[in-house]
């Protein structure tokens, strides 16, 4: 037991490692250099890290190694130890082959769980989410490098002496898309800027960080009549709320219509109901607002599988690139507005 708590927690520390890596080197530099010259210390880290490759690699490897080493040492000893005699004398195999035959058995599985756990999905994540994951990182990977700064020291010596050998050739393209990058950046306004770090930040960011979960949701039971809707849509000040009808969302109202229609003197305000868009949590921001533009929506419900968790609404999407956006409801506005659609 105690060699597979071993085992766990190097492949943990394996694929924290290793999304480290990748997130470092999917950074944007201009963004990095942008957001360190408006007093971003994180983004001075990464930047940090980012001039220095052959360090932070030497760093990131120096772990990766070890950490690889030892958990194959582990399992090949526990192999040995408790495998190898029960196949012996359970299959009457010889002690060479029993023990082979146990190193076999423990070691293709902790192959593909440290490629697949300890690498690949570590890494596919890091590039998802490569500033959050690189922003975590940084702190530690810098006292790493402090602490283990002889191997390393020599590590990002070799290296660079060895790359040395072969000088990098940049394309023109390449350069003037680095040029491009970093004058852009510095030519805009301080506001316009930080609308391109918010849309580089977004492009990255899940719809899971901005929905508004579910028990916070205000919205209408169907079918009720035309009155009891009528206070819950004042006494909400929404301007569209989710429709239900046994638990499965039907629709999405929007109040303003529903009031003058109610004005009209009309009572069947279940065809005012417009069609129900979802987006899943773990879709990215980008790829809702997307959907939303498509289906010329302002909500989309958000589920998790088939569980439906919140809603995310074409404002809060907005304020993730421009800010903060005024809403009548911030101040109870809407809801006097409302009421005096009804009442008037």
């Amino acid at each position: 037991m105690l060699e597979l708590t071993v085992i766990i927690i190097c492949l943990f520390l394996n694929a924290l490692l290793a999304s480290s890596e990748t997130a470092l080197i999917a950074l944007n530099k201009p963004t990095l250099k942008a957001l360190s010259k408006q007093g971003n210390e994180k983004a001075q880290q990464l930047l940090d890290l980012r001039e220095n490759p052959e360090r932070t690699l030497s760093t990131i490897q120096v772990g990766i190694t070890f950490v690889g080493a030892f958990a194959a040492a582990i399992g090949g000893a526990g192999a040995e130890e408790a495998l190898a005699p029960w196949l012996h004398t359970q299959f009457n195999l010889s002690e060479a082959m029993a023990e082979l035959l146990a190193i076999l058995i423990v070691v293709i599985p902790l192959t593909y769980a440290t490629v697949v756990f300890g690498e690949l999905v570590p890494k596919t994540l890091a590039l998802r989410r490569s500033m959050h994951v690189a922003s975590l990182s940084a702190t530690w990977l810098q006292a790493a490098s402090r602490i283990l700064n002889p191997i390393v020291s020599l590590l990002e010596w070799s290296t660079k002496k060895i790359v040395n050998f072969f000088p990098a050739k940049h394309t023109k393209e390449e350069e003037n898309e680095r040029e491009n990058d970093s004058s852009i950046l510095e030519s805009v306004s301080s506001q316009n800027r930080q609308y391109i770090m918010n849309m580089v930040k977004i492009e990255r960011t899940s719809i899971k960080e901005i929905f508004v979960p579910w028990r916070e949701v205000a919205f209408i039971e169907a079918p009720q009549p035309i009155l009891e809707v009528e206070k819950i849509v004042i006494s909400s000040g929404h301007t569209r709320l989710p429709v239900l009808k046994n638990n499965q969302v039907i629709g999405i109202l929007n109040t303003k219509e529903f009031l003058a229609y109610q004005k009209s003197g009309k009572t069947d305000w279940m065809g005012l109901c417009r069609p129900v868009v979802t987006v899943q949590e773990s879709s990215w921001i980008l790829t809702a607002l997307r959907l939303l533009q498509d289906k010329r929506a302002h909500m989309a419900i958000v589920f998790k599988g088939n569980q439906k968790t919140g809603i995310v609404t074409m404002e809060a999407i907005f304020e993730e690139i421009i800010g903060d956006i005024y809403d009548e409801n911030d101040d109870g506005s809407l809801k006097k507005i409302l009421s005096s659609v009804r009442f008037s």
